[in-house]
């Protein structure tokens, strides 16, 4: 038996002469009722072929492999599936064309961060504790090391600047998909990068050609679409990436969309304020932007009709770049910005005694405790997302659901009154909530229509209306 959005698994021995992981062709059609999924199956080292499948209804479930090795081919199975256990919610989808929900309903308000490489680095298990202990549901990171990060296991036969692509070494893929597996059992979205520009021929990773690349993207999304926490990102930073054209990133993203069943959510990012030009197709589910200031976000939102993430702000820190210098005052002001225009962020924490961002570990700044808060009044809110409000000023960023939840940002602006515009003939409870101090002040009274409020006279206030 297994769970609803659990993993059912199929393992089956087979050849390993030549080169099993092009030479075997092995997939596996799974049936309940009038639904008909097709899983691709990849080898695992060691003689052994595995299928993996994520069933979404509860019942019986029936399966057929198909091969062009006859020992593999025309298996046939059933297994049941039970209902979903506690905290299980299934994969995250893109909800009300705007924003995110989980598979059976429940909100899902994307808090992100970043910790491009944390699993090759010894503070692996630190990082979950960290991770654990934060606000955050949703880490982007990537299976291949940056230059100057360990490398504990080789990804592929053969050695640094010498590798033969297609032959993964099935040691490391399970390592790395344990890591996404360990985000699961703490509730985090496994936001992965397939590719990077950072490896600057230390250890030639970024040397594919397109084939291979293709071979590579496969066979990664075959090992983990099952995983109901996993997204995709195409790239980090595409266009730094010279050797491969916007054609090429169509056709990988079009070879993982063909062999994941699920339709995980699925990106590409970009350099600050640039925009991949095809991020309209079908294939891109939400829009992984990259920017200094958010205040564009409700602009974007309107353009592409689909949630935007600001995957990369900035980091909270005291490296010598600009990217990696915000405080906490300025991170945890992008990331309001961000969910108040519309759309969601990423935090990032970047301090040379601790590069958590890079290598993961422990936290050194202070707003992602901020962001903690900001968490917990989008959970509060009792609606599945923010819409930018038209008409809104920059310095009044503003988003919510007409006529039933307001939600106005301040930022740096300090005033001590500012006059609203409410529909009539509804009355609104009104909080002051101070987001660097982490207050909520309940104004008395009941408001509608014109009115007036007082204000603090100091930066990072927040108006919050409830109908």
């Amino acid at each position: 038996m297994v769970e609803r959005w659990g993993m059912f698994e199929l393992e089956f021995t087979g050849p390993q002469d030549g080169n099993p992981f092009l030479d075997v062709e092995l997939k596996a059609q799974f049936t309940h009722n009038a639904l008909i999924y097709e899983s691709d199956g990849f080898y695992d080292g060691n003689g052994v072929y595995r299928i993996r499948f994520m069933p979404d209804q509860e019942g019986e479930w029936r399966y057929v492999t198909e091969s062009n090795h006859p020992g593999l081919n025309s298996l046939t199975g059933a297994f049941a599936c039970v209902e979903a256990s506690q905290g299980n919610h299934g994969p995250v989808r893109v909800s009300d064309q705007l924003h995110f929900a989980y598979q059976d309903g429940t909100p899902f308000y994307g808090i992100g961060t970043t910790a491009y490489c944390w699993e090759l680095e010894s503070d692996y298990d630190q990082t979950l504790q960290t991770l654990g202990k934060s606000p955050f549901n949703k880490v982007r990171f990537m299976p291949f090391p940056h230059r100057g990060n360990q490398l504990p296991i080789r990804p592929f036969e053969g050695s640094n600047n010498d590798w033969n692509f297609y032959r993964p070494n099935p040691d490391f893929w399970r390592f790395f998909e344990g890591s996404v597996h360990d985000l699961l059992k703490l509730g985090i979205e496994a936001d992965v990068i397939f590719f990077h520009p950072y490896d600057r021929g230390e250890f030639g990773l970024d040397g594919m050609s397109r084939e291979e690349a293709a071979f590579y993207v496969h066979y990664v999304t075959t090992r983990l679409a099952a995983y109901r926490n996993v997204w995709w990102s195409m790239a980090n930073e595409y266009d730094l990436i010279k050797s491969r054209s916007i054609s090429e990133w169509e056709e990988l993203a079009a070879v993982v969309a063909k062999a994941d069943p699920y339709d995980h959510l699925h990106s590409i990012h970009c350099l600050p304020h640039r925009r991949y030009p095809h991020w309209d197709s079908p294939w891109v589910t939400h829009v992984s932007y990259q920017g200094h200031d958010p205040e564009n976000i409700s602009d974007m939102v309107r353009l592409y009709g689909k949630p935007v993430i600001l995957d990369e702000y900035g980091y909270e820190g005291n490296l010598r770049p600009s990217w990696g210098q915000l405080s906490a005052e300025e991170s945890t002001r992008r990331f309001w910005v961000a969910v108040v225009s519309g759309g969601y962020a990423t935090h990032g924490d970047a301090f040379r005694q601790n590069m958590f961002f890079w290598k993961g570990g422990t936290f050194s700044g202070s707003s992602h405790t901020r962001i903690a808060f900001l968490r917990s009044i989008l959970a509060n809110s009792q609606i599945a997302g923010l819409k930018p409000m038209d008409g809104a000023q920059i310095q009044r960023a503003a988003a919510g659901k007409d006529g039933e939840y307001y939600l106005f940002y301040f930022g740096v602006d300090r005033p001590a009154s500012e006059t609203f515009h409410l529909p009539t003939g509804h009355a609104y409870r009104i909080d002051v909530i101070d987001t660097w101090n982490m207050t909520i002040t309940p104004l008395q009274g009941r408001y509608e229509g014109t009115f007036e409020i007082e204000l603090p006279g100091k930066p990072y206030i927040a108006v919050r209306m409830r109908k």
